[in-house]
């Protein structure tokens, strides 16, 4: 009998070994690169649910520096807790391997073509990205990829992020992360390059997060041209960009990694999606209902950055629960009803609306709203199992009958 357990242990190690390598959630890559004249290697970070959700949909975010482990398995982390906690828009993640990190996140210079090293390449690095890393990665996960990319370096990769925003090739991406960016406030070249090019009334519609530290020489340079940005963007303010930056208080360069990470994807997703925070905001606004702020939101996105995310259904329905406890009923019911516009087939938020409706003891459309719910219910009879459908059917029934009394 031992034996057999030890073998029987033995078989469903080796399947749930051979299982996970049928789907592995990290994948390297090797390209042939032509912008570098070499071989490049890129790292791909699948979300927890990419394997049990096969029809979930997700950005890209690419992050500079995936050759150093610490630095790469601290943002992917930070990025796959947050977004299976659905607090950052769920993302892929891909690590771009540097191997002259120093030369390749940085603009030519006059007289660079003197040095054997050919000074500057960040050109090759944008032609690589935008050449041979998105082709490979869009072919893989096409049908997987919503149609945004972000990009996220820290240091000499934060340079790069503004370096390349403020481009000829500033369409290569859609959110923009540069975490205690390596510039200079003084005889900066991308700093004047974002002056002259914000004067000749260029418009840059794109999401643009930098932060810094306020420990040490570096963040002392770093943190002050961040700060020398943040006023060029107030001389001229059409510059188009959904602008936030952060000062982390006591941080130095490496420590403000972290909070940097959260920070910036926090904001990133906030800038797209309403979350807990602004739908909170809302509901403090006596001046406009949920819908007409909701509505005025997701409008400006999409017709000026061309990308949304509506919250999940599930999402919406905790909120105008939160709502609810808080005795905010009309901002509560606002919410289901602006989320069963968005999703009119959804039973959640029809059942949560006629319990509302019947706590505040408006009968009559509480029972217009558990017969709806009725009806979504027995369009979802064939996902759930009998026993549930036959539980949520009596519940409602009851409550219908409760109403009539």
């Amino acid at each position: 009998m031992k034996n057999f357990l030890l073998l029987l242990f033995s078989c469903l190690i080796s399947i749930a070994t051979s299982a996970q390598e049928d789907q592995p959630f990290e994948i390297d890559y090797t390209i042939q690169s032509d912008a570098f004249g070499d071989d490049r290697q890129i790292t791909v970070y699948l979300p927890p649910g990419f394997y049990k959700y096969p029809d979930g949909k997700y950005t890209v975010s690419y992050i500079l520096d995936g050759h150093f482990d610490p630095f790469i398995d601290l943002g992917v982390k930070i990025l796959e807790y947050n977004s299976y906690m659905y607090k950052y828009t769920p993302t892929i993640v891909v690590g771009i391997h540097a191997k002259q990190r120093g030369w390749e996140f940085s603009a030519p210079q006059p007289g660079d073509e003197e040095h054997d090293y050919k000074g500057g390449r960040a050109p090759e690095l944008q032609q690589h990205f935008k050449n041979e890393v998105f082709p490979l990665v869009d072919s893989i996960f096409n049908d997987r990829i919503l149609p945004f990319r972000n990009l996220i370096g820290h240091s000499s990769g934060g340079a790069f992020v503004l370096y390349s925003l403020f481009s000829d090739e500033k369409d290569l991406f859609d959110g923009y992360l540069a975490i205690s960016p390596a510039i200079r406030q003084s005889k900066e070249y991308i700093l004047e390059n974002i002056a002259d090019r914000l004067q000749n009334g260029e418009a840059f519609k794109k999401f643009l997060y930098c932060s810094s530290g306020t420990v040490g020489e570096r963040e002392e340079l770093f943190g002050g041209a961040v700060n020398r940005l943040d006023s060029i963007f107030h001389v001229y303010p059409d510059h188009g960009l959904i602008w936030r930056k952060s000062s982390f208080e006591g941080m130095g360069h490496w420590t403000c990694v972290p909070p940097s990470f959260n920070d910036g994807m926090v904001e990133l997703t906030r800038a797209f999606r309403v979350d807990e925070k602004m739908f909170f905001d809302f509901a403090s606004n006596g001046n406009q209902s949920m819908s007409e702020q909701l509505d005025a939101f997701y409008t400006d996105r999409e017709q000026n950055y061309g990308f949304s995310e509506v919250p999940l259904p599930g999402y919406l329905n905790n909120i105008g629960w939160e709502l609810r406890n808080k005795e905010n009923y009309q901002r509560a019911l606002e919410v289901y009803e602006w989320g069963m516009k968005k999703n009119p087939t959804n039973y959640t938020l029809t059942k949560s609306k006629a319990k509302l409706l019947l706590h505040i003891d408006r009968k009559e459309d509480a029972s217009m709203a558990f017969a709806d719910a009725l009806v979504k219910l027995d369009g979802i009879k064939n996902l759930q199992s009998e026993e549930w459908y036959e539980e949520q059917k009596k519940y409602l029934n009851d409550k219908l009958m409760e109403c009539k009394k």
